[in-house]
């Protein structure tokens, strides 16, 4: 195949720095998951990387390491640092556009959306997975206890807040989510609102997907899905593929299967930040709207799972500093805080706070938060049931989160 003249690297790449043999180094990996493997590179292919955007040639990318480094980079490191570049499809190539387009359609085309994670962030076998699940209602691991068949159920829910970090880091939080689930009136239809991780074309996509997990399949409720297809007026499904491996609504299938497997869902990513909200604030706030008809209309028994997590600090989120544990307490703490306007359904007060700092503390959860605030509105209330937080590597960067339920009505107690 004729190398790439002028390499670009594709969309949907994301860089992290590592220790790697005792040595700092940078991991590039795919995000969107065509490719499956990720590369490891020193940090002196940074600069060579960061040029490829198309408009550079070899030479090109030669000479401005020269004058970057005052080190010679000789063209048969580059011819090869490209190839291996592309047969790891990481370039925006023939080769990366043609199995992306088959990938894209196989998706499309499937009714089921395949499990992506099992085997990785939770157990692909059924009998150890619910083991496992089981484990984390145990008290003495931070659990609720598990809910008994005598809990009354009196209490309309509406919605839950529940983690999506990794199930082995995040187990206990989830399940304080969905044993109040368990404790109270359910819907049957959950619009779950995951969070996007990539771009999220008009903010939000919809897949018309059954969900498959090792304890069966969570069935998408496609009536549900009809009627927002047919009611938005833009394309709900323009980056439905963003859905094959992003994880955010899986996790939650896992834990419906588990404790209610006759649920169905209705899935979608949602991805925007305060800036986007001031450019597309009506979209977003209509399509809310139409949340809010299916969620307290009469014809339908529906609610929203929020799935969620909070600060990412830390050199693997970008920060330049080693947290210290007075920064878990402090993040925490300012995660109270807009858990209270959540709790109160103050998706516009919990946004300005976010915009206040520029989400200086990567709160990747925006954009489900505040659109199931906002679907709420003046109709429910919230409280919260755990907060917690995960290190996630050895140079201590961290994770928070959080789980939270939803009641219909104002009254909170």
């Amino acid at each position: 195949m004729t190398q790439e003249p002028h390499p670009k690297l594709r969309d949907g790449l994301e860089a992290h720095q590592i220790e790697h043999s005792g040595e700092k180094m940078f991991l590039l990996r795919d995000r969107i998951g065509f490719a499956p493997d990720s590369l490891i590179f020193s940090p002196a292919a940074i600069p060579i990387l960061a040029n490829m955007n198309g408009g550079n040639s070899l030479r090109d990318l030669q000479a401005d390491f020269m004058r970057q480094t005052g080190r010679l980079i000789h063209m048969e490191e580059l011819q090869d640092l490209v190839k291996t570049l592309d047969e790891h499809l990481f370039l925006d190539s023939d080769r990366f556009r043609s199995l992306a387009a088959r990938q894209i359609a196989e998706f499309l085309d499937s009714p089921v959306r395949k499990m992506r994670h099992a085997g990785s962030s939770y157990p692909a076998e059924a009998g150890q997975l619910r083991e496992k699940l089981h484990s984390f209602f145990r008290p003495e691991k931070g659990g609720p206890g598990f809910p008994c068949a005598t809990d009354g159920q009196t209490r309309k829910m509406v919605g839950l807040v529940a983690p999506h970090i990794d199930l082995n880091a995040g187990g206990a939080c989830f399940a304080h989510a969905y044993k109040a689930a368990a404790q109270a009136l359910v819907p049957d239809t959950w619009i779950v609102l995951g969070t996007g991780h990539d771009f999220v074309e008009n903010c939000f996509a919809l897949t018309v997907k059954d969900f498959e997990t090792p304890l069966g399949t969570v069935a998408c409720d496609r009536e549900i899905c009809d009627e927002l297809l047919r009611r938005t007026p833009f394309n709900l499904r323009a980056s439905e593929y963003n859905h094959r491996t992003e994880h955010t609504i899986e996790f939650q299938a896992v834990f419906l299967s588990f404790l209610q497997p006759g649920a169905r869902i209705v899935p979608i990513l949602c991805s925007f930040g305060a800036e986007d909200w001031q450019a597309n604030g009506n979209r977003i706030n209509e399509f809310a709207l139409l949340l809010a008809e299916l969620v307290f209309g009469q014809k339908r028994s529906v609610g929203i799972i929020a799935s969620v997590d909070f600060a990412h600090i830390g050199p693997r989120y970008g920060d330049s500093f080693r947290p210290h544990a007075g920064m878990i307490e402090d993040n925490l703490s300012l995660d109270g805080s807009l858990l209270k306007l959540l709790e109160l359904c103050r998706a516009d007060d919990f946004l300005g706070r976010i915009h206040r700092d520029s989400n200086s503390r990567k709160i990747c959860g925006v954009a489900p938060l505040f659109t199931m605030a906002k679907t709420f509105e003046g109709r429910a209330s919230g409280s919260t049931l755990r907060q917690s937080h995960a290190v996630v590597d050895e140079q201590g960067s961290f994770v928070t989160f959080a789980s939270m339920a939803f009641y219909a009505g104002m009254d909170r107690n």
